[in-house]
């Protein structure tokens, strides 16, 4: 079906959308938008606007309350939640029709996996079980809150598929307990060998559920030897007990841990004798990590290919709350999922284009129709086309186009940052491991500070003068020069992060104690908070 799609992507966009026109024309928002009348796109172009979460919201708040047929013909099954940039939170209608969208696009990406890499089935798997951060909900009018497991996006057989290869059950996700969580993970990640595939969102997930390897191996080891789990997971005595149905004794592994410590000298940092880390000896079948590899993203990858030189990483493609945009096609790139959602693009000059009327090269604005009731929604999303795979557009994640930080009127862009830094570090060939911008309330005076910390072969000439040029760079924008000449905003300044703080470890924990699930936050080139500089260990050069 996506080839036939891919071979003439308008006639297929096109019947997507009649398709959802049809099938919600008697819903309160279809009748209040002539939904009736639209026989094809221009019409429907011309009878509902743009919109953002908030023209939608009076909407899904009846829906919210129990109201049947607001947006869409088919009931609301259940609402997910998903972080906002003018509300902390925002409720996404979830119906039937929008399960199947999100299908649409997972069923080929699997198949695709499995045809680029038939050696994955032959093993077990670790897909992302992330805390739901706090208990599960239901809105006024009953509607179930958040997803505690996120394999119902799968069709019934590849569900089948992953109950037998899934290492961590779902059970886990009501694990609130960080450092519960993480052990309980890493507790039955160990008992097994034969892991092929990895799948997490944020890269530095993964390495964070490998960090009470550093401090509990001898526990862990004991714990897998006796088949028990040493933590106390602090969730309902069903939810324990289910976890723990997973557990196996297993004293053959147990003492395959102790020896491949011992290799190293009981120095778990160093390779052994081939060159393999402790990561890749406990788990040497893993063939492949699928994660985030774009944006800010791209900056903690690092931190996986230490761990696991040796395993492919897969980036994903732009799966947000809302809609599912693309799946993971060939390098960096993903294909449009054409049978998705019908989907249109605002180009940075705001004229609005369809999937087959895109160009190689340029940058556009997702905006998405759904059969969950989000009718052309901006996602605020921003993409490059790459390419073409027969008619269907390649695209690569850029960052956020709504993420501005603006705290005098200087109007900030994560966009227009990521270049210009990017940029300026590029000219300086200064290697780093990660970075970010932020305005600072810990500096003497108001104004943003470039969080840094840069690879072992940088040198104190590479960063000299950084700021300074930073500032330069940042002041080509009209809104932050006019701040900077009205003395409401301070030189841009470089606060470098010693080696010894793992700035990704931070921002985790930072964004998770303000509420973001763990799996669902995703670095960025801008943030907002303005206590950096007391979470990151470092100085101010």
């Amino acid at each position: 079906m996506w080839r036939r799609a891919a071979g003439d992507v308008e006639s297929a966009q096109s019947e997507l959308l009649l398709d959802i026109v049809r099938r919600n024309a008697h819903t309160e928002f279809g009748a209040s938008h002539s939904f009736p009348k639209i026989d094809t796109v221009d019409a429907f172009q011309s009878a509902v606007p743009i919109s953002s979460y908030e023209d939608l919201l009076p909407y899904i708040e009846k829906a919210a309350a129990g109201a049947k047929h607001v947006l869409t013909a088919d009931d609301v099954q259940r609402f997910g939640l998903t972080s906002g940039s003018t509300h902390a939170s925002k409720l996404i209608p979830y119906t039937q029709s929008l399960l199947s969208e999100f299908r649409s696009g997972i069923d080929p990406w699997v198949f695709r996996l499995m045809k680029n890499h038939p050696r994955l089935m032959r093993g077990r798997s670790y897909w992302s079980v992330t805390p739901v951060g706090e208990k599960l909900g239901r809105t006024t009018g009953g509607i179930p809150v958040g997803f505690d497991d996120e394999r119902m996006y799968f069709n019934s057989f590849v569900q089948w598929v992953l109950r037998n290869v899934m290492i961590a059950p779902s059970e886990l996700a009501l694990v609130q307990d960080i450092d519960a969580f993480k052990y309980a993970t890493l507790r039955l990640l160990l008992q097994e060998k034969n892991i092929t595939w990895i799948s997490v969102w944020n890269p530095t997930f993964l390495k964070l559920l490998l960090q009470p390897l550093e401090d509990s191996y001898d526990r862990l080891a004991e714990d897998v030897r006796r088949g028990t789990m040493s933590a106390d997971l602090r969730v309902e005595f069903g939810v324990d007990r289910r976890i723990r149905s997973r557990l196996i004794s297993s004293p053959r592994r147990s003492e395959e841990m102790l020896r491949e410590r011992l290799l190293r000298e009981g120095d778990i940092s160093a390779s052994d004798a081939r060159g393999r880390t402790i990561y890749e000896s406990l788990w040497p079948r893993l063939e492949l990590i699928s994660c985030w590899a774009h944006g800010n993203a791209k900056n903690s990858l690092h931190e996986i290919t230490k761990l696991f030189p040796r395993a492919t990483i897969e980036p994903k493609g732009l799966v947000a709350t809302e809609a599912f945009v693309s799946y993971p096609y060939s390098g960096d790139t993903s294909a449009l999922s054409l049978l998705s959602h019908f989907f249109e693009f605002e180009s940075e000059s705001g004229e609005v284009a369809l999937a087959h009327q895109l160009s190689i090269g340029k940058f556009y604005s997702v905006i998405v129709t759904t059969g969950g009731g989000l009718y052309r929604y901006r996602m605020n999303d921003v993409v490059e086309v790459c390419g073409f795979v027969r008619g269907c557009p390649l695209v690569r994640f850029i960052g956020r186009q709504n993420n501005v930080v603006d705290l005098f009127g200087e109007k900030l862009n994560e966009r227009f940052v990521r270049s210009v830094v990017e940029r300026e570090l590029e000219r300086r060939s200064i290697p780093v491991d990660f970075w970010m911008l932020a305005p600072d309330r810990m500096a003497s005076h108001p104004g943003f500070t470039l969080f840094i910390q840069c690879g072992a072969a940088m040198h104190e000439g590479m960063i000299g003068g950084l700021g300074k040029r930073i500032d330069e760079l940042l002041s080509e924008s009209y809104h932050y020069r006019y701040c900077r000449r009205l003395g409401q905003l301070s030189s841009c300044k470089v606060f470098v992060i010693v080696p010894t703080c793992d700035p990704h470890a931070v921002y985790l924990e930072a964004c998770s104690h303000n509420g973001q699930r763990l799996g669902d936050i995703k670095e960025t080139a801008l943030h907002a908070y303005q206590g950096w500089a007391a979470l990151f260990k470092g100085a101010y050069i």
